[in-house]
């Protein structure tokens, strides 16, 4: 793939807002960007972002100068405060898990939330530097061509930009 078109992807990211974060099952989901609405493929009206950044590999997102972890792949499979049953929790209940209890405050207490930059490795580990301080950390943790994250523009038939351990597609 031309580096400029990779480059192209996430450069349209930068100075975009955070807009969500969120999970589908165990799949990390950041929505960049304007919110809208949209019509899903049921008829129901659903809100999407301009730009989706979907991570199903190890990632955290961190405060380096506070020497902090904020939240982490893991905190999917951990029960929420409070939950006293852990021999019956189930991780994917929404709302049940430590990422779903910490998710819920955390674009509130620190938006609006832009990313500033960011940085790809030559194994495709990306890095994204937020406005408020915070990065976010996603690490290639396959050596085959499974996905490990990627990122598209929201309602437009434009292809994916997937990265793989095998590297980078157009998807």
């Amino acid at each position: 793939m031309d580096e400029l078109l990779f480059c192209d992807y996430l450069d349209r990211i930068v100075g975009q807002p955070i807009d969500y974060i969120g999970r589908v099952i165990d799949l990390l989901n950041i929505g960049i960007g304007d919110s809208m609405e949209v019509l899903d493929r049921n008829g129901r009206t659903v809100k999407k972002s301009t730009y989706s950044l979907h991570i199903q590999s190890a990632w955290r997102i961190v405060n380096p100068r506070r020497k902090e972890i904020l939240l982490v792949y893991s905190d999917f499979y951990s029960p929420r405060e409070g939950i006293e049953d852990d021999q019956n929790f189930n991780w994917r209940v929404k709302g049940d898990n430590l990422f779903d209890q910490k998710t819920e405050n955390y674009l509130k207490k620190t938006a609006p939330i832009y990313i500033e930059s960011y940085e790809v490795n030559i194994w495709g580990d990306l890095l994204l530097v937020f406005s408020n301080g915070d990065r976010l950390e996603v690490f290639v943790d396959v050596s085959d061509d499974s996905e490990c994250w990627r990122i598209f523009k929201s309602e437009c038939e434009e292809p994916h930009l997937v990265l793989t351990g095998h590297g980078i597609v157009l998807g």
